[in-house]
């Protein structure tokens, strides 16, 4: 929350969270949607996503223009018995012109799991068509 030194009405920001991991072909499907303009200009996004293929890593998502990346940054299955989670689920910030908030929120809510393939578990998750890169992550590469 911050007060604006100069306000535009065309311009807008707007949390998105969602505690269930995101389904990786529709989260494309949903990515591509945004770059043609169908929410409105989303001219930047970031915060954290977990994809259902990849549950025990929080990743950075990180969004400016044409440019999109999830990076990775946390391993659950590498967390010490005092260390804390960095993310459940997504936490997500928008910025942008003309945003239609809610149909926005609502198609990255149809990217998130299902009753049915969250109760199914990571076992089956693990089959979903996953088109993002192969991470590695930092304690990957140490070792």
């Amino acid at each position: 929350d911050f007060a604006a030194h100069m306000t535009d009405a065309r311009v807008s920001a707007f949390r998105y969270e969602q505690v269930r991991p995101l389904h990786p072909g529709r989260l494309m499907a949903v990515l591509d949607r945004i770059g043609q303009g169908e929410f409105g200009v989303v001219v930047r996004s970031a915060g954290f996503c977990r994809l259902a293929t990849r549950p025990q890593i929080t990743a950075q998502w990180e969004h400016t223009g044409q440019i999109f990346t999830l990076t990775p940054l946390s391993d659950d299955t590498r967390l010490a018995d005092d260390d804390e989670l960095l993310s459940v689920g997504q936490d997500l910030a928008f910025i942008g012109l003309h945003l239609a908030e809610d149909r926005l929120a609502a198609a990255l809510d149809d990217a998130a799991l299902t009753d049915a393939e969250l109760a199914a578990g990571p076992t089956v998750w693990a089959r979903f068509v996953d088109p993002f890169p192969t991470w590695q992550t930092a304690t990957d590469r140490a070792d």
